[in-house]
């Protein structure tokens, strides 16, 4: 028996196989997600009336910050919910695993940044591209832990099919297309690209659902949430 193979006293689990274990990577990264939804809404303030001024028009002036904090909230809950769908599939976890998993929580942390400078300008093109970079940025991230961990036969509980693999990556992929288009249009037209920012997340459940309905029964692609 190898010193890595030495069974712990009472656990029934070696050395290696409590390195591979992927369930404190799972806690961290629900703790940080919990934190970061929380930072999210902590930039809505009640408004405070000034004279002479009516609560519908100072809740109206909060408006930007709600939007902000609606599309950053779905992206980290479309973050979350990859990152669920990823983990289900593999059962050991390896030093590049732990690594891109952590590129993949500092992408994620700067949403809270990304969603403040929205509400404040929302019709300042460089506050719509720096919060167009940060969720592609998650995507990015999204994309190559998947890519990582998919071509692994060592990490995952079964390998995956190429049909299962391609379309887990071209999930993956598709939203960073939607960003990039509302980061190019962002200094012609802020409404436009703050429109298209918003219409990610429902292009991206019409995708998902397709994905689901048309795959066969028992594929992993079934299982994507």
């Amino acid at each position: 028996m190898r010193e890595d193979d030495e069974v712990a006293p009472g656990s029934g689990t070696t050395r290696e196989e409590r390195r591979r274990d992927s369930s404190r990577i799972l806690a961290l990264t629900d703790g940080v997600f919990a934190i970061i939804i929380t930072l999210l809404v902590l930039d809505i303030h009640v408004p405070e009336l000034t004279s002479h001024e009516s609560l519908r028009a100072a809740i109206s002036d909060i408006r930007p910050s709600f939007i902000s904090f609606v599309l950053a909230f779905i992206v980290a809950a479309m973050q979350w919910v990859g990152h669920r769908d990823l983990f289900t599939l593999i059962r050991y976890t390896d030093r590049g695993i732990i690594w891109l998993n952590l590129l993949t929580l500092f992408t994620v942390c700067l949403l809270p940044f990304g969603s403040a400078l929205l509400g404040r300008y929302h019709e300042d093109p460089l506050a719509l591209r720096l919060f167009g970079l940060i969720l592609m940025a998650t995507s990015v991230a999204r994309t190559v832990i998947w890519a990582y961990a998919a071509q692994k036969p060592s990490l995952v509980h079964e390998p995956l099919d190429r049909a299962s693999f391609w379309s887990g990556l071209a999930l993956s992929v598709f939203p960073v297309v939607v960003y990039v288009v509302a980061f190019a249009i962002a200094r012609v037209s802020p409404q436009a690209s703050l429109a298209v920012y918003a219409s990610a997340p429902l292009l991206y459940f019409i995708a998902i659902t397709l994905l689901r309905w048309l795959a066969p029964r028992g594929s992993a692609e079934r299982q994507f949430t």
